[in-house]
């Protein structure tokens, strides 16, 4: 395990290549809980991690009332441990198309479920959650020099 800063470029390339996540936050009776995610941009000059989500959602309910969060960021190859405040809000659509476009950068996801959140998020039915980071607590990230 080796501890980085937020703004190392190891760090930031590894956060915006990699979209699976797990969101951990505290629930109803402050006792932690984790939900598997997929993240739909990162931001580094703001450091600002983003997910879309039902508005409905547990998770919205307790990022509202206790926004502290952590996230563990990774795939097969390494991992990124960050904490960060939640902000949960309905996006403009000039913010939609910014961080949705019109489709994914993974190619795994088809258009259609692309088009399908887009349009929720416009409705009022999904909303945004936007993690600003403030440390990174851990990272085992993989050594990708030739």
């Amino acid at each position: 395990m080796t501890l980085l800063l937020l703004d190392a470029p190891e760090v930031v390339e590894f956060i915006r290549a990699n979209h699976r996540v797990f969101l951990f936050c505290r629930d109803g009776a402050r006792r932690p809980i984790g939900y598997a995610m997929r993240s739909v941009a990162y931001r580094p000059a703001a450091r600002c991690l983003y997910f879309a989500t039902y508005a409905k959602s547990a998770k919205v309910q307790h990022l509202r009332s206790a926004p502290e969060a952590a996230c563990l960021i990774g795939d097969d190859e390494g991992w990124v441990s960050v904490g960060g405040l939640a902000h949960v809000y309905q996006p403009s659509a000039a913010e939609v198309d910014e961080l949705i476009g019109e489709s994914s950068p993974d190619q795994r996801v088809p258009e259609s479920v692309v088009t399908k959140v887009r349009d929720r998020l416009l409705s009022g039915k999904r909303c945004f959650i936007r993690l600003a980071l403030t440390e990174v607590r851990a990272a085992d990230l993989p050594d990708r020099r030739a």
